[in-house]
């Protein structure tokens, strides 16, 4: 079983902008150290919750400080994006990292990002597709010329060419049905964003992954049954504070981003936002199927659940918005990268 950490940038307490920028830094070089296999960065516009406009720009610096951990994106999100441009800017990243980028790709789903960006929700899945031709064939150093309803380009060629072939591994943000078929039938992996919705759910959707990868010839074995989760890794006693301060520090930023996302569209553009509003959960569902505290006994029975429930060979450790100070962040990644993940190899 493979583990990276996912990051939604963000300032905990009475940290600056820049604490927090080099805190997340000093976590991903430790967990370089640690054996992690990927960093994961969301893209979020116009909150302090989320201050990661570009994860490609942040990937590359985090490349300079970094050896061996693969670093991605999940999600840059195509609507706000030139797909040409992604693709140059993917393929930067992946020669200055020695060809570690993962690039996670999405619709998006936040209110006030649309609305300021003037981007139609109601167009965001033909904007995708239209967008991650282009972007795969160009990866793979193709000459593209495409007419789209949204996006068009002639004879393109992108410069300087990304290191790993045919193109580096991409993603696409799972939580609808047709995501699924879609990612499967045109060879990307697909990242489940609603564990807490429970284990049938996924395998049912990941079962259309599986249908679709099949029909187009595609390799079983190599698929990513991959899951975000929340792990904390307690010592005796120390359960009931971790605890209190995951509750007060998801609780403060789910209510946050709440704020920030009270905009006014019509009812037909609100409703192709509304499949992954996450930030309206109560904190409790977080670690309700979706995450545990406790000993290293506990965290791996955790894991033996959603290997045996999910059938997942990847989990991403949620690694945000709980409150923790930056030095327990560090000593939680050792913990679970020396108590906990070593039962899984």
């Amino acid at each position: 079983m493979k583990f990276s950490i996912f990051y939604v940038i963000c300032p905990e307490g009475d940290e600056t902008e820049a604490d927090a920028y080099r805190k997340v830094m000093e976590q991903c070089q430790a967990a370089d150290e640690l054996g992690f296999h990927c960093a994961w960065f969301a893209e979020h516009h116009f909150s302090k919750v989320g201050m990661c406009p570009d994860p490609l720009l942040w990937c590359a610096a985090l490349a300079q400080k970094t050896k061996n951990i693969r670093l991605g994106t999940a999600i840059s999100i195509m609507p706000f994006h030139n797909p040409v441009r992604l693709a140059e800017q993917a393929a930067v990243v992946d020669l200055l990292s020695g060809g570690r980028l993962e690039l996670g790709v999405g619709r998006g789903s936040q209110p006030k990002e649309f609305k300021t960006f003037g981007a139609k929700p109601s167009e965001s899945r033909k904007r995708l597709i239209e967008g991650m031709e282009i972007v795969s064939r160009l990866l793979e150093g193709e000459q593209v010329t495409f007419e789209g309803e949204y996006y068009h380009c002639k004879d393109v060629e992108i410069f300087p060419k990304p290191l790993q072939k045919p193109r580096p591994p991409i993603w696409l943000a799972g939580t609808s049905p047709e995501t699924y078929i879609y990612a499967g039938e045109n060879g990307f992996k697909i990242m489940a964003s609603a564990g807490f919705k429970g284990p049938k759910v996924y395998r049912d959707k990941m079962k259309l992954y599986e249908e679709a990868v099949a029909a187009r010839g595609g390799d079983l074995a190599d698929i990513d049954y991959t899951m975000t989760h929340r792990f904390y890794v307690c010592e005796e006693g120390e359960q009931t504070d971790y605890l209190k301060t995951f509750e007060r520090g998801l609780s403060s930023y789910l209510e946050y981003r709440a704020r920030v996302n009270e905009v006014e569209f019509t009812d037909e553009e609100g409703r192709h936002l509304q499949r992954n509003w996450s930030y309206k959960l109560d904190v409790r569902e977080f670690l309700n199927g979706g995450g545990v505290i406790g000993s290293a006994e506990e965290n791996i029975q955790e894991l033996y659940r959603l290997r045996d429930d999910f059938g997942l060979n990847h989990v991403i450790l949620g690694v945000y918005g709980d409150g923790m100070k930056h030095e327990d962040s560090l000593k939680l990644l050792e913990r679970f990268a020396k108590e906990v993940a070593p039962a899984m190899a």
